[in-house]
């Protein structure tokens, strides 16, 4: 018992140590339970809020004592006891016994050192009854609320905290070892147990759990703060920061966020506390959670509620709000461009950064490098933040800062307008009409011809800065969001039948409603539309009929002709063959006739067919000459693909092999031949017999394939070497190496199909080495076409050339092609280039590696 009269420090200490360390012998000796029981009583009243708890020393001096028992002991005391834990030393207490002597020690206890030993023998220990004691003491702590109260407790932290508001050198071990534990808890666990633990421990219920555990902790700081009373929110905004840097934001503010719009919308102070947990957090973490915040806020005034004028003095949130999110990310949702010019126009202080950010966004958006390198969603994203701060602007700032944001949008026209893609040309259009029509608001207005479709639209409406969507849509948001998915399910089906049943019922025709109109209409089905130009029958008169320029059916009748004259073979074809292709390529649709560019293409594709050699010559000689435009080249080499596809595939037997198969006979005859009866009647018995017959040994049952001469391979080189030799010659309607990039490409993709339809030819080799010489000149292009043309050319070659040869005779083109492709994977701007990169190593690594195991084998 103690004695409280004369008892200084020092004998308190002593005193303690002696009890401690006696009370721990016979815990680890004795296995009379009342001994242990009587044991851990002795204890009991050091023990961090059970000072009156106890009434077997209500002489002990509990002030000093305590904290020397929790300063000094308490630690070991609890790893003294977890390496008692076992079936037999627990068993000995009665249940009630554990939890008022025993779980009592880490219930209620110093929390955050509790916590630390559970975490820590959870960790280290195998599976176990320990393991097991140490589980179950965790789950209690966390659903008896423990964590808020150690949450709490570090707020109150005030002593230790420097003058700028930092944790000392004394507390930041301990705190970086309690958000470690805090935030990890979940997946260390299920590392250990491996998925056998407690619902309670799962990541969407843990840190939902933890989340309502920081509600708490946040109304105890508001009412401290509204008591005028001193308190630290430095723990939680680590502790908010950390959640979110390691990916669960999206959990932890689907629960706070609905309640943070709540109370800030009636409290300033609320406000305020809010933007210090959000700003306060350490700035590597600062980017996951406003990343979540902007995807989750509904509109743009939550925000200014949030963070309030932080922007100005936190140069981290400056820089991710003005520039990282802007510039640097791209998001499909428009929520989140909308919520943060929203939010920086949402006040006198921080309206300059609107107008700042939209030159900054237009300087990017008008650079030629950034147009071609840059993916068309990152191109769209930072198209649609412009238009949102085109909404925000007010008349002052468009009447000071109209010249500068003109020119800017003049220089970045032409990037767009000269772009090959028609959706960068029209984003460029929409921007252009955009921002002359805000700034222009009395003078002429600019107009483009563009495709209307639903991206215009939406692009549109993003000039007009979204409304309040007000307390009860957010409400309702959170309530849906809480809904079990079994239920939303059933809901979602149910309504979906309904509409359907609806649907059916409107839509079903009222059977006895008579027409007002008795008259039936003609039968027009089989009419056929009469000419008065009679069909050309031979290739020269066809030929006439194209030069016709002035009559429109003879010229349509003629085209429509071609093809089938061509196929037909005659005679004198190779004589007007080159004719022919000259006259088509010339020919322009001056009369709109329907499937113009369709025919037109058929028929110069039929004549490059049956006249290989002929025409091979004229399209990769006229390819290089002066006197064509961009789109009567881009026909040249479509129709030089579709012609050596259609060269390579073999032709179809129309006539059937002698003795393999019999002509068929009619199932009834006027005459009927008495031979061919007696025979026919054999051929079923024999089938008849054929069917039930089971032969474990016999020849091909199906005749072997005809083999058909390639018509491909004579013709390969002509097709491909003469269109390779001269890409790099520059001339003034044509510089593939220069702005005609987009030809080069097209000539690289016909490269490639060349190849692919010369696979078994014997020159097939030759060919694909001189395309990988050529790909590896031009590996490094600025443009995205050239370099997706440039990976098709390889992936054609290694699906092409026989895998041998690729492991043997082309070892070190492939090798250098490998490197250069991993390359593109690792480094490439744009998302295509990097996937098709990938595909083409996948393609590339199966060959080798099946031919590596067939010669293995």
């Amino acid at each position: 018992m103690w004695n409280c009269t004369g008892i200084g420090m020092a004998d308190i200490k002593l005193s303690v140590r002696q009890l401690v360390r006696e009370s721990q012998n016979v815990l680890a000796s004795s296995r009379d339970s009342s001994e242990l029981c009587r044991a851990l009583e002795d204890i009991l009243p050091l023990l961090p809020g059970k000072k009156a708890s106890v009434k077997d020393a209500p002489d002990m001096p509990q002030g000093e004592a305590v904290e020397e028992f929790g300063a000094c002991h308490y630690v070991r005391f609890l790893e003294f006891l977890v390496g008692q834990f076992s079936l037999d030393w627990c068993g000995r207490f009665a249940a009630d016994e554990r939890q008022r002597l025993l779980d009592v020690f880490f219930l209620d206890g110093i929390h955050h050192h509790a916590f630390l030993v559970l975490c820590s023998t959870v960790k280290h220990s195998s599976p176990s009854f320990k393991q097991n004691k140490c589980l179950s003491l965790l789950e209690d702590f966390l659903l008896r609320g423990r964590m808020s109260d150690l949450i709490w407790a570090q707020c109150c932290v005030l002593s230790d905290l420097t003058d700028s508001g930092s944790q000392s050198t004394k507390h930041r071990i301990l705190w970086e070892q309690l958000l470690t534990a805090i935030v990890t808890l979940p997946d260390r666990i299920a590392n250990k147990v491996q998925g056998k633990c407690s619902a309670c421990f799962f990541p969407k219920q843990y840190f939902t759990s933890l989340a309502k555990d920081l509600l708490v902790v946040l109304h105890k700081v508001h009412n401290q703060l509204k008591a005028s009373k001193d308190c630290s929110l430095l723990f939680v905004s680590q502790l908010m920061g950390r959640i979110c840097l390691n990916g669960h934001a999206d959990t932890t503010f689907t629960f706070l966020l609905p309640h943070f719009v709540k109370l800030t919308a009636v409290d300033f102070l609320w406000s305020r506390v809010c933007s210090r947990v959000i700003v306060g957090t350490p700035e590597r973490c600062l980017e996951s959670v406003l990343d979540c915040l902007l995807k989750k806020i509904p509109w743009y005034g939550i925000m200014s509620r949030l963070l309030g004028d932080a922007l100005l003095s936190n140069k981290k949130l400056l820089f991710l709000l003005t520039n990282k999110f802007l510039l640097l990310r791209c998001y499909n949702q428009e929520l989140v461009p909308q919520n943060i010019i929203g939010y920086l126009a949402d006040s006198p202080n921080r309206r300059h950064l609107v107008v700042k950010s939209l030159k900054t966004l237009l300087d990017v958006w008008g650079d030629s490098s950034a147009v071609k390198h840059t993916s068309y969603d990152q191109h769209a994203y930072l198209t649609k933040t412009i238009l949102i701060c085109l909404g925000h602007l007010n008349q002052q700032e468009k009447t000071q800062h109209k010249s500068v944001l003109m020119q800017k949008l003049l220089s970045g026209m032409h990037c767009h307008l000269n772009s090959p893609l028609v959706k960068v040309r029209r984003l460029g259009m929409i921007t252009a009409e955009a921002l002359t029509k805000t700034l222009e608001t009395e003078g002429p207005k600019l107009s483009f011809e563009y495709v209307k479709d639903e991206e215009s639209r939406l692009l549109l409406l993003l000039l007009v800065p979204p409304d309040d969507p007000g307390m009860d849509q957010i409400t309702k948001d959170v309530v849906e969001m809480s809904l079990g998915e079994e239920e939303t399910r059933e809901e979602a089906t149910s309504n979906q039948t309904e509409q359907e049943d609806a649907t059916g019922q409107q839509s079903t025709p009222d059977d006895d409603l008579d027409s007002d109109d008795d008259l039936e209409p003609f039968d027009m089905s089989e009419d056929v539309k009469t000419s008065q130009v009679k069909t050309p029958v031979y290739i020269r008169d066809c030929i006439e009929g194209l030069h016709a320029k002035e009559n429109r059916e003879l010229t349509e009748t003629s085209l429509k002709v071609a093809e089938k004259l061509v196929r037909s073979k005659p005679d004198y074809l190779q004589e007007v063959c080159v004719e022919l292709m000259q006259v088509l390529l010339h020919l322009e649709d001056v009369f709109e006739i329907d499937d113009f560019t369709v025919l037109r293409h058929s028929a110069m594709v039929a004549a490059t067919v049956q006249c290989p050699i002929q025409a091979s010559q004229y399209w990769t000689a006229e390819f290089y000459d002066r006197n064509y435009n961009i789109r009567q080249r881009l026909d040249m080499l479509q129709v030089l693909a579709a012609a050596a596809q259609e060269l390579s595939q073999p032709l179809e037997e129309t006539t059937p092999s002698s003795g393999l198969q019999k002509p068929c006979r009619p199932l009834t005859r006027a005459s009927p031949n008495p031979s061919e009866e007696a025979e026919h009647w054999r051929d079923i018995v024999q089938k008849r017999i054929k069917s039930k017959t089971r032969r474990f040994a016999k020849g091909r049952s199906t005749p072997a394939p005809t083999p058909v001469a390639n018509r491909f391979a004579p013709v390969a080189g002509r097709f491909f070497f003469p269109l390779l030799k001269s890409f790099d010659s520059k001339m003034n309607t044509m510089d593939m190496i220069g702005d005609d990039f987009l030809l080069l490409g097209r000539m690289l993709f016909t490269l490639g199909i060349v190849v692919h339809a010369a696979q078994h030819a014997p020159i097939c080799r030759q060919m694909a080495v001189s395309l990988l010489e050529l790909v590896w000149v031009l590996r490094y292009h600025t443009e995205v076409f050239v370099r997706q043309a440039l990976m098709f050319a390889v992936s054609m070659v290694i699906l092409s050339v026989p895998s041998h040869l690729l492991v043997s005779d082309l070892q070190d083109e492939m090798l250098e092609c490998k490197l250069w492709l991993e390359d593109i994977v690792g480094k490439d701007p744009n998302v295509e280039c990097r996937g098709l990169a990938a595909q083409t190593l996948m393609v590339l690594g199966s060959v080798v590696q099946k031919e590596l195991s067939a010669e293995s084998r």
